[in-house]
């Protein structure tokens, strides 16, 4: 991505169609650095945006919803106050600069007419967004304060003079001769990249729009200063030359390089510099960086849910894993039970030779032919009877604990495969939709808090369970892959018909995979396909050889008391494949 000074000269073209005389009818802040303008133009409603992140900082009209904070935030409030209802007079731009510059006419407190400037400064860490009044040029509030203790240069609070940022003082790419060029790029280090002394030195490149200058010229990307010769610069600061004209005539290629899951970058006109990635043009400016910023929010959205669901069950798995251990050597000193047992009988037997005040005594094992003896400790305060039944108390309870540490045991396992399953989902999830889901179940077993709807929304709708993938392989045959434990079981027990063929990978978390036949016997591609996607859609994925079962679908059953998911399997057989990445990805799903 790069919002460089030819994507702002886009912006400007289009947002100078798009709003000029256009009324602001209401701003709102949806998060700390964004701002949004709602505008009245032309009978037409538009949504600007402007934002201040320190590296997503941008200008676009966008028509993405953002969800607003109940109390708006000062500066908020400043912007309604002196621009609602205002009017868009004129946007500017320094030439090829990262700055653009709103001016709007509306009425004060006292009706009269005032023109405000809002500026919206996109500079990497220092972006900001600022009210000014024009006729005093006095700052009236700034998205970012901040004081002399933090910058030498100027000042962002009220009441100060507005100064603009500084000059880079580079070279204007629409008035850059080949000699001024040349001069530029040969008084730098000879081993610097020619990408990186473009960006530095004429104004309006980003290091993706230097490198692309490079690429259309026919050039190697990563071309240094002295491997330039007269014919190589003259190329470059043609292509140069070739932006420049382009953008001060308005003719932008708007270009998106990627895909929603894999945003990878926009420029105002085409990228060659990507082969093989997706790519996609757009009419106007605003239409990509929306879009890509679009797939950004959604990405990271989901990359934040998968790093919270998976937070919440590595944690509860290291909980088990603990319990285990515990329950587990429960069972270890519950082992002994057999000897306490064999202690109280030999007391019991053996009652004559035993007599009150006795610390310990040795006596014969008749369970064994060669009779060795057994020492036993005697407790001085009982009687020889009483000693025997405290032996028999001690195995019983042992025997108890030994029952119910295996049953704990039992339970925990089955905690645990199901956790793992719920892992396995959250790491293979490749949509909100998917992790949605997953966090539905997860609250239902109690593993996260349900979601309380805020005020006026309404309650959860009733949970869905949402189809699963289904592909089609070669011999015409549906084969329906499950993507989650909730989705697993519905396909398995209640979607399958009795003669579908059904597959799991043996003994690991992975999906359940059912393909739709009147037939016990399959096309051997369609039980390979089958196996395959089993075996891919698993904790197997990398691996060779990967055991899958498969039977016909009426062997399948819930497990009794089993998690979502969780089922038992008969008359089924075994067939051995390697996961082959390719072969899925043509397939169309991930």
């Amino acid at each position: 991505m790069a919002f460089d000074g030819f994507v702002m000269t886009a912006v400007l073209a289009e947002l100078k169609q798009q709003l000029i005389d256009g009324k602001i009818n209401r701003v709102y802040q949806p998060s700390e650095d964004t701002v949004v303008l709602h505008i009245r133009q032309n009978k037409t409603n538009k949504t600007l945006l402007l934002s201040s992140h320190a590296v997503h900082a941008r200008v676009h009209l966008t028509e993405q919803e953002r969800e607003n904070p109940a109390a708006p935030p000062l500066f908020c409030m400043v912007l309604r106050k002196h621009l609602e209802g205002g009017r868009i007079v004129g946007i500017d731009q320094p030439p090829w600069e990262r700055l653009m510059q709103f001016r709007v006419q509306a009425y004060d407190e006292l009706g009269r007419w005032q023109e405000k400037v809002l500026a919206c400064e996109v500079m990497g860490k220092h972006s900001n967004i600022i009210l000014i009044d024009r006729d005093t040029n006095l700052i009236l509030d700034g998205i970012k304060r901040y004081s002399s203790a933090l910058s030498r240069y100027r000042e962002i609070l009220p009441g100060r003079p507005y100064v603009s940022p500084p000059d880079q003082a580079k070279l204007d790419p629409a008035q850059l001769n080949e000699e001024q060029f040349f001069h530029a790029v040969l008084t730098c280090s000879l081993n610097a990249q020619l990408a990186k002394v473009i960006a530095e030195t004429v104004a309006g490149f980003s290091p993706l729009l230097a490198r692309e200058a490079i690429v259309s010229a026919g050039l190697p990307l990563e071309l240094t200063v002295d491997q330039c010769g007269q014919l190589e610069l003259r190329l470059v600061w043609q292509k140069i030359m070739q932006y420049a004209a382009a953008a001060l005539e308005n003719r932008f290629i708007p270009t998106l390089v990627g895909d929603p899951q894999n945003p990878v970058a926009f420029a105002a006109f085409d990228l060659l510099q990507y082969e093989g990635v997706k790519k996609r043009s757009f009419s106007t400016i605003s239409q990509a960086i929306d879009a890509f910023y679009g797939w950004k929010m959604a990405a990271e959205k989901i990359r934040q849910a998968r790093n919270h669901l998976n937070s919440v069950l590595t944690k509860e798995i290291k909980r088990i894993d603990k319990k285990l251990e515990l329950q587990e050597e429960d069972l270890r000193q519950a082992g002994n039970a057999g000897e306490l047992r064999l202690k109280g009988e030999l007391l019991t037997a053996n009652m004559h030779q035993i007599t009150c005040g006795q610390a310990e005594v040795e006596l014969e094992n008749y369970y064994q032919p060669d009779g060795p003896l057994v020492k036993i400790a005697l407790n001085l305060q009982l009687t020889p009877a009483e000693n025997a039944q405290w032996y028999y108390k001690k195995y019983t309870k042992a025997k108890n604990t030994a029952v119910q540490a295996l049953e704990q045991i039992a339970k925990s396992r089955l905690e645990a495969q199901y956790l793992d399953s719920l892992l396995f989902a959250v790491d293979q999830a490749a949509e909100a939709a998917d992790l949605s889901a997953i966090k539905q179940e997860m609250e239902k077993a109690g593993l996260v808090k349900s979601s309380a709807p805020r005020p006026g929304q309404k309650k959860m709708p009733k949970e869905e369970i949402s189809r699963p993938w289904e592909v089609e392989s070669r011999d015409g045959l549906t084969i329906m892959i499950g993507r989650n434990n909730l989705q697993n079981e519905y396909l398995s027990l209640k979607w399958a018909r009795e003669r579908d063929l059904w597959f799991h990978v043996k003994d690991v978390p992975g999906s359940h995979v059912v393909v739709r036949s009147e037939k016990a016997d399959l096309p051997p591609d369609t039980l390979l396909l089958a196996a395959m996607l089993a075996a891919y859609f698993s904790k197997a994925r990398n691996s060779a050889n990967v055991p899958v079962d498969y039977t016909l679908a009426k062997h399948v059953r819930k497990l009794k008391g089993g998690k979502p998911g969780m089922v038992i399997y008969d008359h089924h057989k075994t067939l051995f494949v390697t996961p082959d990445a390719e072969i899925i990805k043509k397939l169309g799903i991930r």
